[in-house]
């Protein structure tokens, strides 16, 4: 490990344990616990945290001092790539423990989750068609197909995907997302899980200062949680947002409305949607293009020339290319999801040449920007210091797709 890159690491996993002990903000869709499913889904947020750590420090430490030199010693080199860094790995028994404990600890999250929606799940589905819903609207296609990459697994271990419906309009899909993505990523997407809409808004800003959009959409939208900072920052500006899952755009609506936010959700597929051509000004996507396929993505980026005024611009935020990450073994520890997670599509995204399918797709090469970005990240007052937030935001790091029409 690079000096001083353990030290940074730690420091950044003590200012995340500080990130958890704030709460999930409540807000009138949001499945009530009870005391003891609190309970367990904090202590498995807990345990899920550690056995991420587990695989990126500790796992670091083995990586450097047992599997790496008794691989010099069998082929006289270190491993040159991740595939065989990987595979070195995956015969060390510590290696084989952490990546059981990140596996069982992300089922029994989501267990811990449904658990609550379950019980609530007719108060929840009811109090989805009870909420004010005055702003914005709500359009869902029972006729639109699903396509293979979400019926044929389900992403992140979460049961039932994002799609599956248990009941006439049902919203216990986007319900289990809502608080599972919170205890997955351990409370550092913020307590409205809005953090990455807020990281991309910073980018834009910083790289359009003067920028004011008329009509935004966001791809992918999942809830809407990353699309409700677009309603403050541009509160002239219409905003949309679309998603395959019938169950979270219902949930997302009827969300957005209890926040007293205005958005037009929509059950659409990102490659080919309903809207006009040249219909936005601003077309975003948070952490969507990996969890596709690599026949979708050009497809997507087609889409978003398509849907793009003149002058607007394409602003879609996902995982950065490991195989800019000079040391394997960070390499297999971001890579791992693919084996470990339900992410199939995972490995395959990392080696696309984004910038060429987005020329490709129609957009002048001078145009395209492959940036990275910082979520933005609040640590707590009491602890917060320049260096810890620097250490923090750079660990949350992103890639960022851009190009304008």
């Amino acid at each position: 490990m690079p000096p001083g890159m353990q030290a940074a690491m730690q420091e950044y996993f003590r200012a995340l344990m500080q990130l958890n002990t704030h709460w999930q903000d409540a807000h009138a869709m949001l499945p009530k616990a009870n005391h003891d499913e609190r309970a367990r889904q904090d202590f498995i947020k807990t345990l899920h945290n550690r056995a991420a750590n587990l695989s990126r420090v500790e796992a670091k430490a083995v990586y450097e001092g047992r599997v790496a030199p008794r691989f010099a010693s069998t082929h006289g080199r270190r491993p040159d790539s991740r595939s065989e860094a990987r595979l070195a790995m995956a015969e060390d028994t510590f290696w084989q423990a952490v990546v059981g404990l990140r596996r069982v600890a992300q089922e029994m999250l989501w267990a811990s989750v449904i658990d609550t929606v379950e019980r609530t799940a007719p108060e929840l589905n009811a109090r989805a068609k009870s909420v004010d819903r005055k702003l914005g609207s709500l359009r869902v296609n029972p006729e639109l197909p699903i396509p293979g990459y979400l019926t044929a697994v389900d992403i992140h271990a979460m049961p039932g995907n994002y799609h599956t419906e248990y009941a006439p309009e049902d919203v216990s899909a986007g319900a289990i997302f809502d608080r599972g993505t919170f205890l997955y990523t351990h409370g550092y997407i913020g307590p409205l899980a809005d953090n990455l809409g807020k990281g991309v808004l910073e980018y834009i800003r910083k790289a359009n200062p003067d920028f004011k959009p008329r009509r935004i959409l966001d791809m992918g939208c999942t809830i809407g949680a990353s699309t409700l900072p677009y309603c403050d920052a541009f509160p002239d500006a219409e905003i949309h947002a679309l998603d395959l899952a019938a169950p979270c755009v219902r949930y997302g609506y009827a969300r957005a409305n209890a926040l007293g936010k205005a958005v037009h959700f929509s059950q659409q597929n990102a490659e080919q949607t309903d809207y006009p051509d040249g219909h936005f000004d601003l077309v975003v996507s948070h952490i969507m293009l990996h969890e596709t396929s690599r026949q979708a993505i050009p497809r997507i980026f087609q889409e978003s020339h398509r849907l793009l005024s003149p002058g607007g611009k394409m602003v879609h935020a996902d995982l950065p290319n490991i195989g800019r990450i000079p040391d394997v073994f960070q390499q297999v520890a971001v890579n791992q999801d693919h084996y470990d997670n339900n992410e199939p599509m995972w490995a395959g995204y990392h080696d696309l040449d984004l910038p060429k399918l987005i020329e490709a797709a129609g957009f002048e090469a001078g145009t395209i920007r492959m940036d990275s970005g910082s979520m933005i990240i609040s640590v707590p007052p009491s602890t917060a210091s320049p260096a810890r937030d620097r250490i923090v935001r750079g660990m949350f790091g992103y890639g960022v797709f851009a190009a304008s029409r």
